[in-house]
């Protein structure tokens, strides 16, 4: 097992803290709710039925919170239908979910001490709040904007500290990578609808001939791909899966990461999250 800022890898799976965290809320919530039921009166039915309704509550949140992203981004959805149903693009609102599976347990357990269920949902919603607080200090910490120099498709050395002073989205990938294929067209349109944003790709791995002639190929008219033959990026940021992306604002802050690929919902998201300060200014 190797534990990265991103997430946690058992051998060839990768699971992310965005997911650990709530699961690991959920189960030390359980832990006291089974430590403290009975001091409530409430019998050993009631318990059941009550973590039974607990999972339901994870279905209902899920797909509220993945409803209403959907909602909140209906243009993108609307131009990119088939984008619906990739989830693997982590399009969820998670304060919507979160609200309507308290209101499902609620209901679903009006029987229960108004109390005890107080207890164990803000329970539930402390330790999720201290372990996002605590995973974005060090995302923070480990995630500078890399200040080192790359290669360019001539084989000219560039320094990444150039792209700064302006929003910044750092994408890692490989042209094995059938997610980072696919997403291609995406940050291809994106940097042609935002001028103001800098787009970097860097290249894992690969020599500067398979990557020219997959862009010729698939993505013309893409600029800032650079090379990064050791891998140097990933293990800088810790971002090891492909594809990765690194959102940094204008003052080169770390606002978003995202492991996976994304569609042109999640993009245009984040986007407006580092153009945030542009807007203020």
């Amino acid at each position: 097992m190797m534990l990265t800022v991103q997430e946690i890898h058992l051998g060839p799976i990768m699971f992310p803290w965005g997911l650990a965290i709530p699961i690991i809320a959920l189960v030390l919530s359980l832990l006291l709710g089974k430590f403290l039921f009975p001091k409530f009166k409430i019998t050993t039915a009631q318990w059941q039925e009550f973590k039974d309704s607990i999972w339901n509550a994870v279905l209902i949140a899920l797909l509220s919170a993945r409803v209403s992203f959907i909602l909140f981004h209906l243009d993108s959805y609307l131009a990119h239908p088939m984008e619906i149903i990739k989830i693997q693009d982590k399009g969820f609102h998670l304060y919507t979910g979160i609200v309507v599976a308290f209101a499902w347990i609620i209901w679903k357990n009006k029987p229960l001490s108004k109390k005890f269920l107080a207890i164990l949902l803000l329970s539930f919603s402390m330790l999720n709040l201290g372990g996002f607080a605590l995973l974005d200090q060090v995302q923070m910490k480990y995630q500078q904007y890399p200040d080192f120099n790359l290669q360019t498709l001539n084989q000219q050395p560039i320094a990444l500290s150039q792209f700064t002073g302006k929003p910044t989205v750092i994408n890692l990938w490989a042209t094995w990578c059938p997610p980072c294929r696919r997403e291609m067209p995406v940050l291809l349109e994106a940097q042609k609808n935002h001028p103001d944003v800098e787009f970097v790709l860097i290249n894992q791995g690969e020599d500067a001939t398979t990557i020219e002639k997959y862009l010729q190929n698939h993505a013309q008219g893409l600029s800032n791909v650079l090379l990064d033959p050791q891998g140097q990026t990933a293990e800088k940021t810790g971002m090891f899966g492909l594809p990765s992306t690194l959102f940094f604002d204008a003052q080169g802050k770390l606002i978003a990461s995202h492991m996976g690929e994304l569609t042109h919902a999640s993009l245009n998201q984040k986007i407006k999250q580092i153009r945030v300060n542009i807007k203020e200014e």
